[in-house]
């Protein structure tokens, strides 16, 4: 055995690179199905044809849109292009929701990893070659609880803020109220004002012979007079 054959045996096993699809590829199937249903009307010739685009695009995504896992980078293959990180840009991989994994770039931003998912962490470490390790059960786990926390959290903050926003209505409505209850009280004293000076406008009641209460102090006055002139003489 040569000094080349045995460094050959000794050497570890070349870690051989992991595709990922978002949707498996025996999902062609069914877009056959679907150009069969739609060919007896795009048969019928003219714009009608165009209709096999529809298949042909849904076949174009499927067989497309992958992420490529090897022992130098990442690729990110989508429907028009792709995007290749090698591992020294990758500074480690983030279980986002639904248990979609998404790299986390040294320098700022984040890239989703089409169709790799939680469970798959495993193959992708494997088919790195050692460039990342593998999240032990509980970091995955703790991961997903914390995602539920956020997600409780912002439902909650949300019930709040729907809270708050009816409190504020409920007090608009009885500033409302009241400002409408003062209008109407003011309404009324005026009312009342305007009957008062009325009535002090009327004059005093007459009786039978049509002399008011003036007129018959006047007369008792100057009955008293002619009574005490008498009396005098």
């Amino acid at each position: 055995m040569t000094s080349e054959e045995t460094v050959a045996a000794g050497a570890a096993p070349t870690a051989s690179p992991a595709t990922f699809r978002a949707v498996p590829l025996p999902a062609l199937v069914a877009v056959g199905f679907v150009a069969v249903g739609i060919s007896p009307i795009a048969f019928q010739g003219g714009p009608w044809f165009l209709l096999f685009l529809v298949p042909l695009a849904l076949a174009w995504w499927l067989v497309r849109t992958r992420t490529v896992v090897d022992t130098d980078a990442l690729r990110v293959v989508s429907a028009v292009g792709s995007r290749r990180l090698p591992w020294g840009e990758v500074a480690t991989l983030r279980v986002a929701s639904r248990g979609w994994v998404r790299a986390v770039r040294t320098g700022e931003g984040e890239q989703a990893l089409t169709g790799v998912r939680a469970r798959d962490l495993g193959r992708v470490a494997q088919a790195s070659g050692g460039r990342i390790t593998m999240p032990t059960p509980e970091e995955v786990a703790a991961a997903r609880e914390h995602e539920r926390e956020l997600e409780a959290t912002r439902m909650r903050v949300a019930r709040l803020r729907e809270r708050e926003a009816e409190v504020e209505a409920e007090v608009e409505a009885e500033v409302e109220a009241e400002a409408e209850a003062e209008a109407e009280v003011e309404v009324e004293v005026e009312a009342e004002a305007e009957a008062t000076s009325d009535d002090a406008d009327v004059d005093p009641p007459a009786d039978e012979s049509g002399a008011t209460d003036t007129d018959r102090q006047r007369r008792h006055s100057a009955d008293t007079q002619d009574g005490d002139g008498e009396a005098r003489a």
